[in-house]
């Protein structure tokens, strides 16, 4: 959970299993794979797989078939002689000096996505056999529960962050989300002020969107910004080393949460000061939009008597005798 570093780990199992170079993968169900957490890779050509060549890996639609914990060789998917000569093959295979690889699938569902592994060889090394395949397919069920745990790790950061439930994206500089988790009914459904088009966070303004920008620049650099933007409350920081294996450290952890209601706010800090009960918050809130009591005893799912014995100890608690001044004080959190 942050301690070993997703690199390093993925450093250890590369030689572990053989390889000299390694990568983990992601995609969305039916989109291109993108590399995330890489060792030993060329930067060039990893950054030119993740922008263009990543449409056209060839081994991609073959990978497709292979089930979940299980582990192919990339020999077996398209043999070298098959593609050489071609674009894909000068640019990602001779550039990058990727001569062959073991393909594993860590996971592939709606909460994860599709998350695999690659350990790779350079030309002048051999080909990868069984042996190898079978020591990665041995690890790939204990790299799916770390990421599931990051995952959920990342839900009680952002709720620490944001103060209630959880909304949270990774996005890079142009605002492009290779990731995204929220609790029901999330800040990005349709209707609300921001929303995802084409998997790129917007607003339909441009001036919020370059702001935006500049906040997740702004973390990306190491300094963690708070906006308020269009109703909303965004929190920009780095992403946590538990996500390593969701983005390198060009991208950017967004929490985002509705802006609070401050006369809520007032509210809730009203019922804490004075020692209210949990029943006696509910209540509180249930009389601040109802005036008849018996409505309102009727709301709270309690008798007539049984409200108005809690009222009474509520304004014994306040130490404000009329119920009307009470509310009047808990609207504007007046806690003297």
């Amino acid at each position: 959970m942050g301690v070993y570093q997703w690199d390093a780990l993925l450093q250890d199992l590369a030689e572990w299993v053989g390889g000299s170079k390694a990568m983990l993968l992601g995609a969305e169900e039916a989109g291109p794979y993108r590399h995330s957490a890489t060792w030993n890779l060329a930067p060039e050509p990893l950054a030119s797989y993740n922008n263009y060549y990543n449409r056209f890996d060839p081994r991609r639609k073959f990978a497709l078939f292979t089930p979940v914990h299980h582990c192919q060789l990339g020999q077996q998917y398209v043999a070298n002689d098959t593609i050489e000569g071609t674009e894909y093959f000068d640019a990602i295979n001779v550039r990058g000096d990727v001569k062959d690889s073991v393909h594993g699938v860590i996971a592939s569902d709606r909460e994860i996505g599709r998350r695999t592994i690659s350990i790779q060889r350079g030309f002048r090394e051999e080909f990868f056999g069984q042996a190898e395949a079978a020591r990665l397919a041995a690890v790939l069920p204990m790299l799916e529960a770390a990421m599931r745990d990051s995952i959920r790790f990342s839900r009680s950061l952002a709720g620490q962050m944001s103060g209630e439930g959880y909304c949270y994206l990774v996005v890079d500089p142009a605002r492009r989300v290779v990731f995204s988790d929220a609790d029901e009914g999330g800040q990005l459904s349709a209707g609300n002020s921001l929303s995802l088009l084409g998997g790129q966070l917007t607003s339909g303004d441009e001036r919020i969107d370059m702001a935006i920008e500049r906040a997740i620049r702004s973390a990306i650099g190491g300094t963690a910004l708070h906006l308020d933007i269009a109703g909303l409350e965004l929190s920009f920081s780095r992403v946590p080393g538990s996500l390593g294996w969701l983005a390198d450290d060009d991208h950017c952890f967004l929490a985002i949460v509705p802006k609070p209601d401050l006369t809520q706010t007032r509210t809730d800090l009203f019922a804490i000061a004075h020692g209210f009960s949990a029943r006696e918050k509910e209540i509180l809130s249930v009389l601040l939009g109802e005036d008849d009591l018996r409505n309102a005893a009727e709301k709270a799912g309690l008798t007539y008597e049984t409200l108005r014995w809690h009222v009474k100890n509520m304004q014994q608690k306040s130490g404000i005798q009329r119920r009307d001044a009470m509310l009047a004080a808990a609207r504007e959190g007046k806690l003297d």
